[in-house]
């Protein structure tokens, strides 16, 4: 195991934007009286900016399993729809 650069923030600081934790990325609180009020921690965008990366918590490195979890996110992998017999 050996630690690379977070494949998210690259080892930088700055603003990461993540899903508001109070409405849970909807951009309204379905506690409020009012139908679709607007969330007062989003104000309505349904995300917020947080200075920690999420993926390495603000160290600017993870080590290669965390890095592989991140990696090529969203990918086709090859000959993933065959069988097996």
């Amino acid at each position: 195991m050996t630690i690379q650069t977070c494949p998210v923030c690259h080892g930088r600081d700055g603003l990461f934007q993540v899903t508001c934790p109070e409405c849970d990325g909807f951009g309204y609180s379905p506690e409020e009286d009012k139908p679709f009020a607007q969330c007062h921690t989003c104000y309505g965008y349904g995300t917020t900016e947080t200075s920690i990366c999420p993926c390495c918590c603000g160290v600017g490195e993870v080590d290669d399993e965390e890095e592989d979890e991140y990696e090529g996110e969203g990918d086709d992998e090859e000959n993933w729809d065959e069988e097996e017999d």
